[in-house]
């Protein structure tokens, strides 16, 4: 799938602002990689959706034709046009984690939220996440971090306007930490690690990726 034609076709009744926004996002944003962790069949959440980019391509995605799909986020306009994006059977809401019941969920993706999250409540997300997914449910974080240092200073400037500025993402002031951290805090949550690397991009943007699985037999 050509996530950036995609984008562009989907987002196609939306403002040019929405249009450029979803465009930009794809092409500096691995999202392939991502579409291939998530399972063919079952039932799968994005916390922190957004404009709904993420599950507006997997409900597209031949090879995830069996997934039910939802996605959240705090942000009522964004969601709004997330909805008019999206084919029939996808949910788009402003529910809370903590509004759906335990272990609804096969998958759980967290893409490029938490930099916008002070670190003293990722443990709070991350347990909800744990909480909603089915014992063997897959947690996919993608988060960018801190190195190289030349990387991590240029980024920062982009979402430092983009959070105080312009307001394109609300959230708190943007801060990127060590792959080390991310993985931490997963742990922490009580997720067991299945992959912690980096994802390949010829942008400015460093990019890690974070599959967990929710232990067989845990309960909330």
């Amino acid at each position: 799938m050509n996530s950036a034609r995609a984008a562009w076709t989907i987002y196609g009744k939306e403002p040019a602002a929405t249009r450029l926004h979803v465009l930009v996002r794809t092409l500096t944003c691995p999202f392939e990689p991502l579409l291939k962790r998530f399972p063919a069949q079952g039932a799968a959440l994005d916390v922190g959706c957004g404009h709904g980019l993420l599950i507006n391509l997997l409900a597209r995605d031949p090879l995830h034709a069996g997934l039910t799909l939802c996605g959240i986020d705090h942000d009522a306009a964004k969601i709004e046009q997330a909805r008019r994006s999206a084919p029939a059977g996808v949910e788009f809401s402003t529910r809370r984690l903590e509004a759906f019941p335990a272990h609804c969920f096969d998958a759980v993706s967290v893409v490029d939220v938490l930099y916008t999250v002070r670190r003293e409540a990722w443990g709070e997300i991350l347990a909800g996440c744990l909480r909603v997914l089915r014992p063997g449910g897959r947690l996919i974080l993608k988060e960018v971090i801190d190195r190289p240092r030349w990387k991590y200073w240029t980024i920062m400037a982009q979402e430092t306007l983009s959070v105080t500025l312009f307001g394109i993402t609300k959230g708190e002031r943007p801060h990127f930490e060590s792959a080390a951290d991310y993985c931490r805090a997963v742990a922490q949550a009580g997720f067991g690690l299945l992959e912690a690397q980096p994802l390949k991009s010829a942008t400015w943007i460093s990019h890690f990726l974070v599959v967990a699985q929710k232990p067989a037999g845990l309960l909330p």
